[in-house]
């Protein structure tokens, strides 16, 4: 039996000790493959996979030579849509941001504020600066502001700059595991 425990469990707020450690590892997990699908660009895999179906149902062999020249002209003989390059991997990642508010909503966690921050509260987009945000500073007079625009619902986020403040995940006396 461990010490300081009557019925042998550690009820402790040590560094491994974490209720619902399962829900916030899949919290970051979704996290993480969020903003990695909203970096990745979409390739337009649909396409790849008719221009082949079609070449075998043909009798030819597929090469790589075959499809690239199908999706270099836009695929007009075959029927198949030309690449996106402009696009990226978004509703995927729109869905894992979803799903993560979804386990912290269940499991009645919350969720850290910095990881708020960095998710539009709309259409729940990551907002990667650059990439599907648009981050500015603004004030002189009333207080700095750092004001961020979603590049897909135009929703804006306004935080004032306050050089004293410290949120209280990020207090010492808050006991956060490191």
């Amino acid at each position: 039996m461990a010490r300081g425990s009557k019925d042998g469990k550690d009820r402790g707020r040590g560094a491994g000790n974490l209720p619902n450690r399962e829900a916030f590892e899949r919290m970051n997990f979704l996290l993480q493959s969020a903003q990695f699908y909203a970096t990745l660009p979409a390739t337009n895999a649909a396409a790849a996979a008719a221009v082949t179906t079609e070449a075998t149902a043909k009798g030819k062999e597929s090469d790589e030579s075959t499809t690239l020249d199908n999706d270099s002209n836009g695929g007009s003989s075959s029927g198949a849509l030309p690449p996106q390059t402009s696009a990226t991997m978004m509703p995927l990642a729109r869905f894992y941001a979803k799903e993560m508010r979804l386990v912290s909503h269940k499991s009645v966690l919350r969720m850290s504020p910095h990881v708020k921050r960095s998710i539009c509260k709309v259409c729940l987009t990551p907002l990667l600066p650059g990439i599907s945000s648009m981050t500015r500073v603004k004030g002189q007079k009333r207080g700095r502001r750092v004001i961020t625009t979603c590049n897909y619902c135009q929703s804006q986020t306004r935080l004032f700059v306050n050089d004293d403040h410290v949120l209280f995940v990020d207090r010492p006396e808050h006991g956060t595991i490191s």
